[in-house]
């Protein structure tokens, strides 16, 4: 038996992403599937308006809760706020940031073309609203001296009366003038320096911050805003961890906490088969069939590589499935090896077993799952 051909005709087959990030606005989502511990979980988040922070395995579904969370709170075409952190990332970078170097190259363009907000920042300032005052940081009063707005802003809007959000914006980035809630995704938090979540307590709990290059508080109150309204928009924050890293005392004492479990096998299988049919468009027989092969043969290939260091997540299921169908072996060939021990084609039996497994000794474990034979 011959493996998959490498060529270009594989370009035109190729399977509809399951990244989260690559999905196009308005298209099919990703199905998923939330347990009621999940479910009072994030509630509670939403209702104490504190961070919810997930904790699992890799490919557990962290991330895909976010996504989940935004659709059922703020409806079905709604999304996250995403940032996923890296080791550099600081306080600030989940707030704004500010291009200095720019700033020195361009100084005569108004300040607020070097100013971005990013997604914590991004999230306040949507539940301000265009019409929230920005406060001097120093004074915590309006800005109404004209110079001073017109060094921010520049002389093309005018000077209308004190300094608002809508002015900081580019017309691109203009925002409702009514507050608007939004779900904010801090990817692997734990990978930050330790001081990093510190740093974010007030912004959590207050959902203000100060832009020290330009001497601004932003997360005033609209002078005719609604309270209720406001408490509304409260942007609700999810951040994830693998636990790489302890979190600050101080952050977690402010958090909602949340494993979310491997589930069993009764519910991967129905995760699997719902993303067959919906991503991958097969009909109910077959993704119902391609569903109970992949999970059967996941889960002997779990128990093989039980006590390594990297456990097969759902989203290796997934994986798992579709490699199954796509690949030259077929669905009777690899239930004939579960069921009956008859053996299938080691190297291709290899090949599929690496979109679940990850190193070289698991792959040597996981190849004990099946009967295997060098026949070709």
């Amino acid at each position: 038996m011959k493996g998959l051909e490498l060529d270009a005709h594989l370009l035109d087959n190729r399977l509809e992403t399951t990244s989260f990030v690559a999905r196009a606005a308005g298209g099919r989502k990703r199905p998923y599937t939330a347990d009621e511990s999940l479910e009072t979980a994030a509630s509670l988040a939403v209702l104490l308006g504190q961070p919810l922070l997930l904790s699992g395995l890799p490919g557990v579904g962290k991330t895909g809760a976010a996504y989940y969370l935004a659709s059922k709170v703020l409806g079905e075409d709604q999304e996250p706020i995403r940032l996923t952190v890296t080791t550099q990332t600081s306080g600030r970078d989940l707030l704004y940031k500010f291009d200095t170097l720019g700033r020195f190259h361009f100084s005569q363009k108004p300040l607020r073309h070097f100013l971005r907000f990013e997604a914590l920042g991004r999230a306040i300032v949507t539940a301000c609203g265009a019409k929230a005052l920005v406060l001097d940081s120093a004074k915590d009063e309006p800005i109404t001296d004209p110079d001073r707005i017109a060094e921010i802003v520049g002389n093309e809007r005018g000077f209308d009366g004190p300094l608002r959000l809508r002015d900081l914006l580019s017309r691109a980035d203009e925002l409702s003038e009514i507050p608007a809630a939004t779900v904010v995704l801090i990817d692997e938090i734990d990978k930050a320096p330790r001081d990093t979540p510190n740093d974010l307590l007030e912004s959590f709990e207050a959902m203000r911050f100060n832009i020290d290059e330009l001497g601004l508080k932003i997360g005033a109150v609209d002078d005719a805003a609604d309270p209720q309204l406001r408490k509304r928009a409260r942007p609700i924050v999810v951040a994830t961890t693998n636990a790489e890293n302890n979190l600050p005392d101080a952050f977690l004492r402010r958090c909602v906490f949340h494993e979310i479990a491997m589930p069993d096998e009764e519910t991967v299988r129905s995760i699997v088969f719902q993303h067959l049919m919906t991503i991958d468009e097969m009909d109910k027989t077959l993704a119902e069939r391609t569903s109970e092969v992949a999970v059967s043969l996941g889960r002997r290939v779990a128990e093989k590589v039980k006590g390594s260091s990297r456990v097969p997540g759902t989203a290796e299921y997934i994986a798992l499935a579709r490699a199954v169908h796509a690949s030259p072996l077929t669905l009777n060939a690899i239930q004939k090896a579960l069921i009956e021990g008859v053996p299938v084609n080691r190297d291709v039996a290899k090949a599929i077993l690496g979109v679940m497994v990850k190193t070289a000794d698991d792959l040597l474990n996981a190849l004990k799952a099946l009967p295997v034979s060098a026949l070709k």
